[in-house]
């Protein structure tokens, strides 16, 4: 026993001489944010909204999850899956759940912090009808990121029935206004779906989560997550960089559904809170990968 505390002891003096300054591994969220979906990171300002039940808000806490504000968008929130910001500062609210595939009209939603102000980005994909999922066109999405002048998405597949597990990449202004998405590449994911997606312009990174579920002997719920990293890609075509694929969890049902850059040495993602543990969590988490370890290339 005493061994083992000494030990504890000296693996934690040692992570802390190794990463002087690390923010908090774990932020536990309050119960008021307990469907984790959207994340935005600046400084030590954390942004998060929920997943679909709650009203238009976003919600504002430091880094140790303590709640800090609310801000209130004039917009409606049907089912508002990531958030992403621009360099101006500006969110970007996704209202755009399609898990039946019945929706014919996505919004997002730019909101600016400082003047308060909400304007809406309308879109349509090429050939949506609102016919279900198992129509063409009728894309279900999960993952927003913000760069070069468009928000990029990156559709979530089915996880059952017809799905083969490809994730589209479409691009929209960030202008107030209508469009057709614009259809940019595809990438198939085997037995992952995209919950959520971050860019980083400067090291030309891109980030998304991607999760499994199946139900074991017929009866006993269970999933695997991952965080994946696409990099070396040419530009604007995010999906044929390298990727490179780590765990984040497996067996438990866990869903993560939010994700953001902290720094050049972290970034966190967020889960929604279940039924064995009732808060949501964001987990930090390092960039880097050496190769071997814990990675793999995503392919058949």
């Amino acid at each position: 026993m005493v061994r083992s505390v000494c030990l504890f002891f000296t693996l934690q003096l040692c992570f802390t001489a190794c990463h002087p300054g690390a923010p908090p591994k774990t932020i536990r969220l309050p119960a008021i944010i307990s469907e984790a979906s959207g994340l935005s990171i600046d400084g030590d300002a954390f942004r998060w909204h929920n997943d679909s039940g709650d009203g238009p808000f976003v919600y504002r806490t430091n880094e140790r999850g303590k709640l800090t504000g609310r801000d209130t968008l004039a917009a409606t929130a049907n089912d508002w899956e990531d958030m992403t910001r621009d360099p101006s500062g500006r969110l970007y609210l996704g209202d755009f759940g399609n898990n039946a595939g019945k929706r014919i009209r996505q919004a997002i939603y730019r909101y600016d912090p400082v003047s308060q102000k909400t304007a809406a980005i309308h879109f349509t994909y090429p050939g949506q009808d609102g016919g279900g999922r198992d129509r063409p066109g009728n894309y279900d999405c999960e993952a927003m990121a913000y760069q070069g002048g468009y928000l990029h998405l990156f559709t979530k597949d089915q996880l059952f029935g017809r799905g083969n597990f490809i994730t589209y990449h479409f691009r929209v202004p960030t202008a107030p206004g209508d469009y057709v998405a614009e259809l940019i590449d595809s990438l198939r994911i085997p037995r992952r779906v995209v919950t959520a997606a971050a860019i980083d312009s400067v090291r030309r990174e891109l980030v998304v989560t991607a999760y499994s579920f199946k139900m074991l002997a017929g009866f006993w719920p269970s999933s695997s997550a991952s965080l994946i990293t696409i990099s070396d890609y040419p530009d604007g075509r995010f999906l044929q960089g390298q990727v490179k694929r780590r765990n984040l969890s497996w067996f438990v049902p866990t869903q993560f559904e939010a994700i953001d850059f902290y720094d050049q040495r972290w970034l966190y993602v967020a889960s929604e809170g279940t039924r064995l543990r009732k808060q949501a969590v964001g987990k930090r988490k390092g960039r880097r990968y050496d190769g071997k370890k814990n990675t793999s290339v995503v392919k058949d």
